[in-house]
């Protein structure tokens, strides 16, 4: 059987061609992309630190700021409840020290945090939490002072509170800024 011209032929579709320019025609767009979103992140990254060290001031300035050898002290002798008010998993976290067993006085029933945020259902609970405690202006409990603190202290602390006997109690609660918003708003 023999072939003729026409079938030996190994040109490319002219589509081949085209996805290969645009393909070429995209490095350069990418390249702008990557030079931005670094400095976007860092800039990003300073002004959350920034906001958080604002925050530590004026608890500072409050009377309302703990360091972590001081707050790990009461939380064993004392117990109380740390408030683990996290942004997002990656941070910020704060932490936040009340006398108070927050479970016992909530009105509300408390879930984990990952379900918390993506639910309106337990808007009430994040709303209670922020006003009694952890705002600024009006809330009762203590920010702890954790920036230099290591993950592994801190989950030491945290599995120390998981059992039901435990003197502390250890609850995660997303801050009202991350809820999903109503339609409208």
């Amino acid at each position: 059987m023999m072939q003729t011209q026409e079938t030996r032929s190994t040109e490319r579709p002219p589509s081949s061609a085209v996805g290969a320019v645009l393909g070429i025609a995209v490095i350069p767009v990418l390249a702008v992309g990557a030079c931005l979103a670094i400095p976007y992140t860092v800039g990003a990254r300073w002004l959350r630190m920034h906001r958080e060290h604002k925050l530590r001031l004026l608890m500072k300035s409050r009377g309302r700021l703990m360091a972590w050898p001081e707050f790990v002290r009461v939380l064993r002798e004392r117990g109380g409840t740390c408030i683990e008010e996290k942004f997002s998993p990656k941070g910020p976290v704060r932490f936040w020290w009340t006398p108070e067993d927050v479970e016992r006085e909530s009105p509300h029933e408390i879930i984990d945090w990952f379900t918390m945020r993506k639910g309106r259902q337990y808007e009430p609970f994040v709303h209670w939490c922020r006003a009694r405690y952890t705002n600024a202006d009006q809330g009762s409990a203590v920010l702890v002072d954790t920036p230099r603190v290591l993950r592994r202290e801190i989950y030491a602390l945290w599995a120390e509170c998981r059992p039901a006997k435990a003197k502390a109690k250890w609850i995660e609660v997303a801050p009202p800024e991350i809820l999903p918003h109503k339609v409208g708003e």
